[in-house]
């Protein structure tokens, strides 16, 4: 290639990058959405597409959720082994401090926690109201759920 046809290439180039971004944020969304209702294909499909399994969705919330949190929201256990797999960080936590962990706590998702106590979950991770999980589960009620964490922590 000379250095005349760079200049012709240029304006090919830039206008594909808009659409690639495109395709990434829709990726992205994609992720965010299939981890919420548990949909593996959808979620193989959109991290392949190059959905970053960390981003962190504020789409809804302010706080933000990342795929593993949304997922242990929503007790999607098979998400979370696919997303733990794929390389989600297990510990990360949301701009609150709440940890997927802290999530499947809140929400009293159960098979969720389990997955991701299974998947090596911190469970005396603190938010930023210095809460570990099983707190969150007992205040919120979900009073099994708070002893299979408080039973994890015995067998760290």
């Amino acid at each position: 290639m000379s250095r005349r046809s760079i200049p012709l290439l240029l304006p090919l180039v830039l206008a594909a990058l808009p659409a690639s971004a495109a395709r990434a944020q829709d990726a992205q969304a994609q992720l965010w959405n299939a981890a919420i209702s548990g949909d593996t294909v959808a979620l193989v499909h959109a991290i392949d597409a190059g959905a970053s399994v960390d981003s962190l969705d504020t789409r809804s919330n302010p706080n933000g959720r990342r795929a593993l949190n949304w997922a242990a929201w929503n007790n999607r256990a098979a998400a979370i082994r696919i997303l733990v797999a794929r390389g989600a960080t297990v510990n990360s936590s949301n701009l609150t401090g709440f940890s997927p962990l802290h999530h499947a706590a809140e929400s009293g998702s159960l098979d969720a926690a389990r997955a991701l106590l299974a998947a090596r979950a911190d469970p005396l991770r603190l938010n930023n109201d210095g809460e570990i999980p099983a707190d969150v589960a007992r205040r919120k009620g979900f009073t099994a759920l708070a002893d299979t964490i408080d039973a994890a922590v015995k067998r760290r």
